[in-house]
Protein backbone atom coordinates (compact mmCIF):
# COMPACT_ATOMS: atom_id res chain seq x y z
CA UNK A 1 0.00 0.00 0.00
CA UNK A 2 2.83 2.44 0.86
CA UNK A 3 4.44 1.71 -2.50
CA UNK A 4 1.21 2.56 -4.36
CA UNK A 5 0.86 5.83 -2.47
CA UNK A 6 4.48 6.78 -3.18
CA UNK A 7 4.07 5.97 -6.88
CA UNK A 8 0.83 7.96 -7.15
CA UNK A 9 2.37 10.91 -5.28
CA UNK A 10 5.46 10.79 -7.52
CA UNK A 11 3.33 10.78 -10.67
CA UNK A 12 1.29 13.74 -9.42
CA UNK A 13 4.47 15.67 -8.59
CA UNK A 14 6.03 14.97 -12.00
CA UNK A 15 2.82 15.87 -13.85
CA UNK A 16 2.54 19.19 -11.97
CA UNK A 17 6.11 20.08 -12.89
CA UNK A 18 5.49 19.21 -16.55
CA UNK A 19 2.24 21.25 -16.61
CA UNK A 20 4.04 24.33 -15.31
CA UNK A 21 6.84 24.46 -17.84
CA UNK A 22 7.18 25.34 -21.50
CA UNK A 23 10.21 24.57 -23.60
CA UNK A 24 11.40 25.43 -27.07
CA UNK A 25 14.78 24.56 -28.53
CA UNK A 26 16.21 27.80 -27.24
CA UNK A 27 14.07 29.08 -24.35
CA UNK A 28 12.55 27.31 -21.38
CA UNK A 29 9.84 28.85 -19.18
CA UNK A 30 9.15 27.61 -15.67
CA UNK A 31 6.19 28.78 -13.57
CA UNK A 32 5.88 28.47 -9.82
CA UNK A 33 4.35 30.15 -6.76
CA UNK A 34 5.17 30.42 -3.07
CA UNK A 35 3.82 32.03 0.07
CA UNK A 36 6.26 34.03 2.20
CA UNK A 37 5.41 35.04 5.74
CA UNK A 38 6.95 37.93 7.63
CA UNK A 39 5.16 36.41 10.59
CA UNK A 40 1.87 34.58 10.71
CA UNK A 41 -0.09 37.83 10.59
CA UNK A 42 1.46 39.16 7.34
CA UNK A 43 1.85 36.94 4.30
CA UNK A 44 3.04 37.71 0.77
CA UNK A 45 2.38 35.62 -2.29
CA UNK A 46 4.85 35.45 -5.13
CA UNK A 47 4.57 33.96 -8.61
CA UNK A 48 7.74 33.14 -10.53
CA UNK A 49 7.98 33.24 -14.32
CA UNK A 50 11.50 32.07 -15.13
CA UNK A 51 12.94 32.22 -18.64
CA UNK A 52 16.12 30.28 -19.34
CA UNK A 53 18.13 30.82 -22.52
CA UNK A 54 19.35 27.32 -23.40
CA UNK A 55 21.19 28.14 -26.60
CA UNK A 56 24.10 30.21 -27.89
CA UNK A 57 21.89 33.04 -29.21
CA UNK A 58 21.14 36.29 -27.40
CA UNK A 59 17.50 37.20 -26.72
CA UNK A 60 15.92 40.53 -25.88
CA UNK A 61 12.96 40.62 -23.52
CA UNK A 62 10.33 43.25 -22.80
CA UNK A 63 6.76 43.34 -21.55
CA UNK A 64 4.06 44.73 -23.85
CA UNK A 65 0.61 46.02 -22.98
CA UNK A 66 -0.71 45.11 -26.43
CA UNK A 67 -0.52 41.72 -28.12
CA UNK A 68 1.08 41.69 -31.57
CA UNK A 69 1.17 38.81 -34.01
CA UNK A 70 4.46 39.41 -35.80
CA UNK A 71 8.01 40.13 -34.66
CA UNK A 72 8.04 43.20 -36.87
CA UNK A 73 4.95 44.66 -35.14
CA UNK A 74 6.34 43.88 -31.68
CA UNK A 75 9.67 45.52 -32.46
CA UNK A 76 8.21 48.54 -34.23
CA UNK A 77 5.72 49.22 -31.45
CA UNK A 78 8.05 48.77 -28.47
CA UNK A 79 11.54 49.73 -29.70
CA UNK A 80 10.85 52.33 -32.35
CA UNK A 81 7.85 54.26 -30.94
CA UNK A 82 7.72 56.67 -28.00
CA UNK A 83 5.30 54.84 -25.71
CA UNK A 84 4.88 57.64 -23.17
CA UNK A 85 3.73 60.41 -25.53
CA UNK A 86 5.13 62.91 -23.00
CA UNK A 87 6.78 66.01 -24.42
CA UNK A 88 10.55 65.58 -24.43
CA UNK A 89 10.42 61.80 -24.02
CA UNK A 90 12.03 59.35 -26.45
CA UNK A 91 11.52 55.91 -27.91
CA UNK A 92 13.59 53.00 -26.60
CA UNK A 93 15.60 53.21 -29.84
CA UNK A 94 16.39 56.92 -29.30
CA UNK A 95 17.44 56.23 -25.69
CA UNK A 96 19.62 53.33 -26.81
CA UNK A 97 21.52 55.53 -29.24
CA UNK A 98 22.20 58.28 -26.66
CA UNK A 99 25.72 58.19 -25.26
CA UNK A 100 25.13 60.37 -22.21
CA UNK A 101 21.85 59.11 -20.88
CA UNK A 102 21.12 57.84 -17.37
CA UNK A 103 18.31 55.54 -16.37
CA UNK A 104 16.82 56.25 -12.98
CA UNK A 105 13.49 54.49 -13.21
CA UNK A 106 12.34 51.76 -15.58
CA UNK A 107 8.82 51.87 -16.95
CA UNK A 108 7.72 48.25 -17.22
CA UNK A 109 5.60 48.93 -20.32
CA UNK A 110 7.80 51.76 -21.64
CA UNK A 111 11.57 51.42 -21.51
CA UNK A 112 12.25 48.09 -19.79
CA UNK A 113 14.57 45.99 -21.93
CA UNK A 114 16.49 42.91 -20.78
CA UNK A 115 19.25 41.25 -22.77
CA UNK A 116 19.40 37.52 -21.98
CA UNK A 117 22.74 36.07 -22.96
CA UNK A 118 23.40 32.38 -23.68
CA UNK A 119 22.80 30.07 -20.73
CA UNK A 120 21.39 32.91 -18.58
CA UNK A 121 18.11 32.90 -16.68
CA UNK A 122 15.76 35.82 -16.09
CA UNK A 123 12.86 35.68 -13.62
CA UNK A 124 9.77 37.86 -13.43
CA UNK A 125 8.37 37.79 -9.91
CA UNK A 126 4.76 38.86 -9.40
CA UNK A 127 4.12 39.98 -5.82
CA UNK A 128 0.72 40.06 -4.12
CA UNK A 129 -0.24 41.07 -0.59
CA UNK A 130 -3.30 38.84 -0.71
CA UNK A 131 -3.67 35.16 -1.45
CA UNK A 132 -4.18 34.25 -5.09
CA UNK A 133 -6.63 31.56 -6.13
CA UNK A 134 -5.51 28.92 -8.63
CA UNK A 135 -7.75 30.63 -11.21
CA UNK A 136 -6.05 34.01 -10.59
CA UNK A 137 -2.57 32.42 -10.78
CA UNK A 138 -3.50 30.84 -14.11
CA UNK A 139 -4.80 34.22 -15.37
CA UNK A 140 -1.51 35.89 -14.40
CA UNK A 141 0.60 33.19 -16.06
CA UNK A 142 -1.57 33.43 -19.19
CA UNK A 143 -1.10 37.22 -19.19
CA UNK A 144 2.68 36.76 -18.95
CA UNK A 145 2.65 34.15 -21.73
CA UNK A 146 0.87 36.66 -23.98
CA UNK A 147 2.67 39.89 -22.99
CA UNK A 148 6.27 38.91 -22.28
CA UNK A 149 8.10 39.29 -25.58
CA UNK A 150 11.37 37.51 -26.32
CA UNK A 151 13.04 38.20 -29.65
CA UNK A 152 16.18 36.56 -30.94
CA UNK A 153 18.98 39.07 -31.57
CA UNK A 154 19.30 37.90 -35.19
CA UNK A 155 15.64 38.75 -35.83
CA UNK A 156 15.94 42.08 -33.99
CA UNK A 157 18.90 43.04 -36.20
CA UNK A 158 16.66 42.73 -39.26
CA UNK A 159 14.45 45.58 -38.00
CA UNK A 160 16.76 47.68 -35.79
CA UNK A 161 19.70 49.41 -37.46
CA UNK A 162 22.67 49.90 -35.12
CA UNK A 163 21.65 47.33 -32.49
CA UNK A 164 25.32 46.73 -31.65
CA UNK A 165 25.64 50.47 -30.84
CA UNK A 166 22.91 50.46 -28.18
CA UNK A 167 24.04 52.12 -24.96
CA UNK A 168 24.65 49.26 -22.50
CA UNK A 169 23.02 51.31 -19.73
CA UNK A 170 19.68 50.78 -21.46
CA UNK A 171 19.60 47.08 -20.61
CA UNK A 172 18.22 46.00 -17.26
CA UNK A 173 21.19 44.41 -15.51
CA UNK A 174 19.64 42.16 -12.86
CA UNK A 175 18.54 38.57 -13.40
CA UNK A 176 15.07 39.17 -11.91
CA UNK A 177 12.44 41.86 -11.57
CA UNK A 178 9.61 42.06 -9.04
CA UNK A 179 6.32 43.51 -10.24
CA UNK A 180 3.28 44.17 -8.00
CA UNK A 181 0.29 42.23 -9.31
CA UNK A 182 -1.92 45.33 -9.35
CA UNK A 183 -0.06 46.97 -12.28
CA UNK A 184 -0.95 44.12 -14.64
CA UNK A 185 -4.14 44.66 -16.61
CA UNK A 186 -5.87 41.52 -15.37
Amino acid sequence: MKTKIIIIFSLLLVSSIICNSQTTDSLSIEKDSICIGVDFSKMFYCLFYEIENKCNDVFYLWIEKEIHSSDQEKIRDYIMRDKTKIEGSMSVYQMAMETEITFGCRAIFGNFLKKIKPMETFTIQILSAKELSEHKKNEIFKYLDEHVVTVNENILRQYVVGLESFNSLLFYKYNFITIPVNILDI
